[in-house]
């Protein structure tokens, strides 16, 4: 969660641990939905939660440093051996099923200790109306350590299907030996019709991410909601995907120090709404696994964790590597700046600040202070790791704590300095993030953002400053400030996939007008070379 503090300023205004696995589903469908089959499948009742009390809980541990808990898990021994139904089809190939009913739940998972099945096994799960499907599985998904878990699944019946061809080189084994409840409505299940359509978000003062995609469309697609199941319970947090010097496609998640909870990581990309005013959001875009890389908590340093996804990431999720910026300059222009989060585990949500501040002119000099307008969002719990660009477009801190929320807008709200994390005054790698976000120690105080598919195709020059670029989109003719003095200088235009659309000479100028009309409308990343620098930014061009 956010973790909450009463905030007063004098101004104007975890143990490390380590997961090594995967999960890429291979698509398909359940063999039994192409053959008449019995629907009398074994069902596996598990008792219904005492939501009240757990909620109860919740509230009583609110403001300490805890990530936002969202459901339960329960240990079991269910095999395809012990339980389910077995058919046998005319080839000689059979289907095992076992559904789980487990009242109330607003969400479903389980974690396989055994994953033991030959080449052409086939695994899956659904929803008994066939409305979520995922999978499919085979053992390419077996993890190293001998496990495998896929991701939640919306409501509280889920069915798991096992199929194994007739000619199988030996008999799979799975071993079912953990389930989870959700008591949260992280899937925006049972609230469809609440005023703002925000599922568990408690406010309704923040706006779609989409709301915002023309200008921020790269940095959304940054944003990522995880849960972690550790301890008995299922927590979850926000945060960013990043990009480093080496530009080398590390899948590295910038995120809060106090959202650490050792176990099972599942990440959820594009869990956002495809409109302005919609409520819901896919949430089968998922990677799993993680390594821990830096970490230090909000008392000694500023609140921040890096951790890399050890699992595929699909190509199609287009997931972007936000750009970052590491120097001490406090953020100006809050009204051009945003914070992009899942509040309440809800759908991808985008806040514009209305003041950003240095803290350190209110006693918190580890972190930036941020407060809201009643009409552009504020942060809630579940918002912890989530990140705050600067106008540039740039990371420059995480979430770690504050007072604001939906009723409280002007409330502030800390965010980790990214200044501070990257050397964090240690000599330890484990608690700084240069070491990982500058491997070859470059030195750069920035770093432009570039999708995960592409990255390295473009071979720019290190970006040590930002490129600002407005109106941003624009029709062809834009306006361009940087730190360029007067000379001459080269402009280069890629396309999405890296290609190089336009090269040509130009006059530079701390602020100049650049004409490129004759592109036709879409996104591009523009490159200007000069004083022995190159500076970079995403353009949208709409006519």
């Amino acid at each position: 969660m956010k973790k909450l503090l009463p905030i007063c300023i004098a101004v104007v205004l975890c143990v490390f641990g380590t997961r090594v696995m995967a999960q890429m589903s291979y698509g398909g469908e359940p063999q039994s939905f192409k053959h008449t089959l019995s629907q009398n499948i074994p069902t596996v009742e598990i008792e219904a939660l005492d939501v009240e009390s757990l909620l109860a809980e919740d509230a009583s541990i609110e403001g300490k440093s805890h990530p936002l808990r969202i459901g339960v898990t329960k240990d079991v021994m269910y095999t395809n051996y012990n339980s389910g139904r077995i058919d046998l089809l005319p080839d000689g190939s059979k289907i095992w099923r076992l559904m789980f009913h487990m009242e109330g739940a607003t969400f479903t998972s389980m974690n396989f200790s055994t994953f033991e099945i030959p080449n052409g096994a086939e695994l899956f799960l659904y929803t008994p109306d066939r409305e979520t499907v995922i999978g499919k599985f085979t053992n390419a998904n077996l993890m190293e350590d001998g496990t495998f878990y896929p991701q939640e699944m919306p409501g509280d019946e889920i069915i798991v299907e096992y199929y194994e061809p007739a000619n199988a080189a030996f008999a799979g084994k799975l071993v079912i030996d953990q389930i989870s409840q959700g008591y949260y409505d992280f899937f925006h299940i049972y609230e469809k019709d609440v005023e703002g359509g925000l599922g568990n978000a408690e406010g309704t003062c923040h706006p779609n991410a989409i709301c915002y995609d023309a200008q921020w469309h790269d940095q959304i697609q940054s944003v990522v909601c995880y849960t972690m199941t550790s301890g008995g319970y299922v927590y979850m947090c926000s945060g960013a995907m990043v990009n480093n010097t080496a530009r080398d496609g590390k899948q590295y998640l910038l995120s809060a120090n106090h959202c650490y909870e050792a176990g099972n990581w599942k990440f959820y990309f594009n869990y956002q709404a495809t409109t302005c005013n919609g409520t819901n959001g896919s949430t089968i875009k998922t990677a799993t696994g993680y390594t821990l890389k830096a970490k230090d908590n909000g008392d000694s340093s500023s609140d921040f964790m890096l951790v890399e996804i050890t699992g595929t990431i699909n190509p199609n999720f287009n997931v972007f590597l936000a750009g970052w910026n590491n120097t001490t300059t406090a953020p100006t222009n809050p009204t051009q700046c945003g914070a992009i989060h899942h509040p309440g585990g809800d759908i991808k949500k985008f806040s514009v600040p209305q003041n950003i501040n240095n803290g350190s002119l209110g006693g918190y000099p580890k972190f930036w202070l941020a407060n809201w307008a009643t009409a552009t969002g504020a942060t809630e719990q579940g918002s912890s790791g989530s990140p705050l660009f600067n106008k540039d477009k740039l990371i420059v801190g995480q979430l770690y704590a504050g007072s604001s929320s939906c009723t409280n807008p002007t409330g502030w709200d800390l965010y980790g300095k990214l200044s501070n994390s990257w050397t964090n005054n240690n000599s330890s790698d484990a608690k700084k993030l240069k070491p990982w976000l500058d491997p070859n120690n470059t030195g750069a105080t920035s770093l432009q953002g570039e999708y995960l598919n592409t990255v390295g195709i473009n071979n720019y020059t290190q970006v040590v400053d930002a490129l600002n670029v407005h109106p941003n989109p624009n029709s062809g003719i834009m306006t361009i400030s940087g730190a360029f003095t007067d000379g001459e200088g080269v402009c280069k235009v890629y396309d999405m996939m890296g290609n190089l659309v336009m090269n040509r000479n130009i006059t530079l100028a701390p602020e100049f007008t650049l004409n490129l009309n004759q592109l036709t409308p879409g996104m591009y990343m523009l490159e200007i070379n000069g004083n022995d620098r190159t500076s970079r930014a995403k353009i949208i061009i709409s006519k």
